[in-house]
């Protein structure tokens, strides 16, 4: 199989050229049979990526879990394997990744979203808020370590519990909720373990119920997700299925793997091993950590 490497111009921290060079150099002493390909305002990474559709290739791509999802979203129901090397703010799949899989091809259970799919986490309320307040999320000033800590501090003084109804395995749940988290994953936020014994091949869905709070409870509980204290609260309730819908009267913002949606309903399947992902941690570590040479 080949190796393309997509390259996400917009989300790289680094010079791209320079992230090019080391591609360049690290496919060349592996020995890699690969292709360079870099999206642009000119050219989408769905546009980049139609004319690989028909063959069989592991589709790299530098950048986040935004750029990860974009690719997946593109390669989904084709021949093509999803690879990364993790150049973004969170690179929570990687983290999952590194927990959860051995090096090479692995089949891994696919997640469907209304018309959308994803492989890592969606999150609704107050994490789907967070998550997709651009200005801080992808902020060039802020740390990368306390972009989400400082989004959810904007959003917990004025945020109001959001009405939802999921459904499941022939039960309802209608509350008030502070959040809603759906993981196939096990991370998020820039490393909240949310899902903290998920499995991306175990064909279930673990998701997460968090009624409404007050907001000093609600910031403690986000924040204690750094280490899984959110497991034995009280108010956070979890239920494993394959299957299931939320909705609301009006539209509500969801966030996938770093890409935000908005709807009045979702609905949302598991697919079992539903798409390859090609994880390489030597690969990884080259091209991350090459030293170009001076010309």
């Amino acid at each position: 199989m080949k190796y393309i490497f997509l390259v996400n111009t917009f989300s790289l921290k680094e010079n791209t050229n320079d992230v090019v060079a080391r591609i360049l150099t690290v496919g060349n002493e592996l020995g890699l049979d690969y292709h360079v390909e870099m999206n642009s305002s000119r050219i989408s990474t769905e546009d980049i990526l139609k004319k690989y559709k028909d063959s069989r290739n592991i589709i790299i791509c530098l950048g986040g879990d935004g750029t990860i999802n974009r690719t997946l979203n593109a390669i989904a129901n084709t021949k093509n394997v999803l690879g990364y090397i993790p150049f973004g703010t969170g690179n929570d799949f990687y983290r999952s990744n590194k927990e959860l899989l051995e090096d090479g091809i692995n089949k891994i259970d696919l997640v469907r979203i209304n018309d959308k799919y994803f492989i890592n986490v969606a999150c609704f309320g107050i994490d789907a808020d967070i998550a997709n307040t651009d200005e801080l999320i992808h902020s060039s000033i802020l740390p990368k370590s306390q972009r989400y800590n400082v989004s959810i501090i904007n959003h917990f003084l004025k945020y109001k519990a959001r009405h939802m109804k999921v459904i499941c395995d022939g039960k309802e749940y209608e509350s008030d909720y502070t959040t809603i988290a759906v993981c196939n994953a096990r991370y998020y936020g820039g490393g909240y373990k949310i899902g903290t014994n998920a499995s991306l091949t175990d064909g279930l869905l673990d998701v997460y119920l968090i009624n409404d709070l007050p907001k000093l409870k609600m910031a403690s509980l986000i924040l204690g997700m750094k280490k899984a204290k959110h497991e034995n609260d009280p108010s956070c309730k979890l239920i494993k299925t394959n299957k299931l819908t939320i909705e609301s009267p009006s539209e509500f913002e969801c966030n996938i793997d770093g890409d935000k949606l908005k709807d009045k309903k979702f609905d949302i399947e598991l697919i079992p091993k539903g798409i390859e992902v090609y994880y390489d941690q030597h690969l990884i570590d080259e091209i991350k950590k090459v030293k170009l040479k001076k010309q």
